[in-house]
């Protein structure tokens, strides 16, 4: 019998998800600094641009999330697990299904956008609000599913509820003391330079996760938009590394 194998590159940074939860951290012991995650959803912004815009049959994720994030050995971010993706692409083709079958009400809970709750289609539009939900998670290091979100709680609303005057409220304190240079800086404030990157980010996370799917920002423009905050971040002189 004839052996069959998928040989897959060895990311050795192992997953998105690892290092907003600090399993993993960089070598002197920090985790993700602002640059460090703005690079990282810029990856993944480019690679789902990428699916959606120039593949001759474009291509939905439907699985989008930290866990499937992998980073390479110089914190490059690829998208992974595209079993779900194939499957829509199948039944696409040959429109033997119609897509609003079960099998595509498939993914994470907290990642999936509300539409599918109500039988629409996947779109790039779902992926849209994934990615969102993807940003808002880790640039504030707390996941749509975290025990705080109760009710009609949920991580957007959480964020939405701070933004933009109060955002230490919700930024994760392990980046917002990588913001601190001097001994007396004072943690609650945020350095004007980063506090407006930061406010870019978060409305992209939030345009992208809007409720109504019509409503959401495409992945091109969020693109742009996250390109736009790295430009400005190093124009204006900040650190032309990733690690301070």
């Amino acid at each position: 019998m004839e052996f069959l194998a998928l040989v897959y590159e060895y990311l050795s940074n192992g997953s998105l998800e690892d290092w907003i939860n600090g399993k993993r951290k960089n070598a002197d012991g920090d985790g993700l600094n602002i640059v460090e995650r703005l690079k990282v959803a810029i990856d993944v912004a480019c690679g789902l641009d990428y699916l959606h815009h120039d593949c001759e049959v474009p291509v939905v994720h439907c699985d989008l999330k930290p866990s499937n994030i992998l980073l390479d050995t110089d914190m490059t971010a690829k998208i992974g697990d595209f079993g779900l993706a194939k499957l829509l692409m199948e039944r696409t083709m040959s429109n033997q299904h119609s897509l609003r079958s079960t099998n595509f009400l498939k993914g994470s809970i907290g990642y999936i956008p509300p539409e599918f709750g109500f039988g629409q289609k996947p779109s790039t539009a779902g992926d849209a609000y994934s990615f969102g939900v993807m940003l808002l998670e880790l640039f504030t290091g707390k996941s749509p599913t975290h025990e705080s979100f109760t009710g009609d709680q949920n991580l957007i609303r959480w964020v939405q509820s701070s933004f933009p005057h109060n955002m230490t409220e919700v930024i994760d304190s392990q980046m917002l003391d990588l913001m601190h240079y001097l001994p007396n800086e004072d943690p609650r404030t945020i350095p004007e330079l980063e506090r407006n990157c930061l406010i870019s980010i978060l409305e992209v996370g939030l345009s992208c996760s809007c409720a109504l799917p019509d409503a959401r920002i495409s992945l091109r423009e969020a693109l742009y938009k996250l390109e736009t905050a790295r430009q400005t971040l190093f124009s204006l002189g900040h650190v032309e590394s990733v690690r301070h």
